[in-house]
């Protein structure tokens, strides 16, 4: 079960709300997990410096470090919690903590504690859910901190080992957390037919339709499969197959079933990600409002 032992939150120490802080609070109650708070203040530009001098430059360092000090005491009884202020490039510097810490899962706002919340997912999010190596949660505006309907979406139909290996990561992640909050699993396989228009012009009618019914027919047994695999604790999940871009199934599955968590994989080929995380969750997050964990290959 996937159940995360270490969460590193990245929080603005100053900002007027933390809702990943309070997601991360309760994650941890509810599993036991340890828990690092870490701000992230960038180095002072070279041009800046014949302004800004070190005790300035420090004074700033203190105020930030004792807010983030200030809210790391908030957390209830019990919960083992650790205050990092970081300094340096914000994703890079995110990645060298988790990594240092042995974080398997960081947690952070959308537009970082909704200081700017549109468009709601930024570069440095990007960044994180492309290039960290564990799993990575962005909490969505107004997200429940228990996510009710949780949609797992997968290439259930994939021949890579690798990425079969990823599904079940992220079956087995949306399970847990179901497990966890309560609520309900949709697993989604979204198949835009390979070639569609050109073998509509190219087929008759019927062995097109036989085509699509076929395609379709493969994703089914391949979800079933992936359901089966996953043992009782699968029982009650609900196996959706979209015919659509995965862009537009998701984003349409969301909105009609109410979705408040999407649990997505990332796949690394030769520097470019793959699998959802491509193109397709590029296009997804600029749309999406509900929050995203994005699950690593067990090789990352």
């Amino acid at each position: 079960m996937a159940i995360y032992n270490q969460i590193l939150v990245d929080i603005d120490a100053l900002a007027g709300s933390h809702p990943a802080l309070a997601h991360a609070f309760d994650f941890a109650t509810r599993t036991g997990a340890a828990v690092t708070v870490v701000d992230v203040l960038p180095h002072v530009p070279r041009a800046a410096r014949l302004f800004a001098t070190l005790e300035i430059e420090q004074e700033l360092v203190e105020a930030r470090l004792t807010a983030l000090r200030r809210l790391a005491q908030t957390a209830p009884g019990g919960l083992r919690v650790e205050a990092n202020l970081l300094r340096g490039r914000p994703a890079q510097a995110i990645i060298a903590e988790a990594e240092r810490v042995g974080a398997d899962l960081v947690l952070r706002s959308h537009g970082r504690d909704l200081s700017n919340p549109l468009p709601p997912f930024g570069p440095v999010d990007m960044q994180l859910l492309r290039d960290c190596p564990c799993a990575v949660w962005i909490v969505g505006p107004e997200a429940r901190k228990a996510p009710a309907r949780i949609l797992a979406a997968v290439d259930a139909t994939t021949d890579r080992p690798e990425e079969r290996a990823l599904n079940a990561r992220i079956l087995d992640s949306a399970l847990a957390l179901r497990d966890l909050f309560g609520g309900a699993v949709i697993l989604m396989h979204a198949w835009p037919p390979f070639g569609e228009e050109l073998l509509r012009s190219h087929m008759k009618a019927q062995e097109f339709h036989a085509f699509l019914e076929e395609s379709r027919q493969e994703a089914e047994v391949a979800l079933a499969a992936l359901i089966t695999a996953a043992g009782d604790r699968a029982s009650g999940v609900t196996a959706e197959v979209v015919k659509a871009e995965p862009y537009e199934a998701i984003l349409s599955m969301v909105a009609t079933a109410r979705i408040d968590l999407v649990v997505m994989g990332t796949v690394a080929r030769k520097g470019i990600a793959g699998l959802v995380m491509g193109n397709t969750a590029e296009r997804v997050l600029r749309d999406l409002r509900q929050s995203v964990l994005a699950i690593k290959p067990s090789n990352v």
